[in-house]
């Protein structure tokens, strides 16, 4: 549920963006949805709402939960300020290069991965298997941003809120198979069936948001 829970503020991005032009009356306010404005605001929002959720629910916010949210605030409130869609375009490209930028300095400074820290103690890998992860892990970030420039740039605004949404659970299971495929011979049994049960439940919640999305777009 937590990871479902991620995918929130995009899903409320993409939804506010498609309203654009439509007009919201209530009582004597008239507001009108200002596409990529609206949208941005409505970002803004819903991640600090996720943020509270996951802080009432979990006791505690990971910090890349609090990163993400940084950025979705100064950028968001750039483009919303400044009225230039230019700094929401760039959010996710400086995020994702910056994951990647760390993925590097960590290794680099500190000798090992980023995540043997975060992982379960029962993940006993090799040294050479953990670089591995850090490099898959620097490029996929690294790709991805430079990705999000490339659609910024080069294709239409409809189409790069679109790519935002869907790429952003594509590039994440991607990810997730590739750093699995890496990691699976060292998982232990028990690890592995726990793996297994998140994953089926994140695909049925997934599954379930991706039918609801799809009524509420058409």
């Amino acid at each position: 549920m937590k990871q479902l829970l991620e995918f929130l503020p995009i899903i409320i991005f993409f939804i506010v963006y498609q309203m654009s032009g439509t007009t919201l009356t209530i009582g004597s306010t008239v507001y009108t949805f200002d596409g990529i404005y609206t949208a941005t605001i409505a970002l803004i929002l819903a991640t600090l709402l996720q943020v509270v959720i996951v802080k009432l629910i979990w006791g505690s916010v990971e910090k890349r939960l609090l990163g993400v949210a940084g950025a979705v605030i100064v950028f968001g409130g750039a483009t919303v300020l400044l009225r230039d869609p230019v700094f929401i375009f760039w959010k996710p490209t400086v995020f994702n290069w910056a994951l990647a930028a760390v993925y590097v300095v960590w290794h680099v400074a500190r000798g090992k991965c980023f995540f043997q820290e975060l992982l379960p103690d029962e993940i006993d890998m090799p040294n050479h298997i953990w670089t591995r992860v850090t490099v898959v892990s620097t490029c996929h970030f690294f790709m991805v941003g430079a990705v999000n420039l490339y659609v910024a740039y080069n294709f239409s605004m409809d189409t790069w809120v679109s790519f935002k949404l869907w790429s952003a659970l594509l590039f994440t299971v991607l990810w997730a198979v590739m750093i699995g495929i890496i990691m699976g011979p060292y998982l232990k049994e028990d690890l592995k069936e726990d793996l297994k049960e998140d994953l089926k439940e994140d695909l049925r919640e997934a599954g379930s948001a991706e039918e609801n999305e799809t009524t509420k777009t058409f």
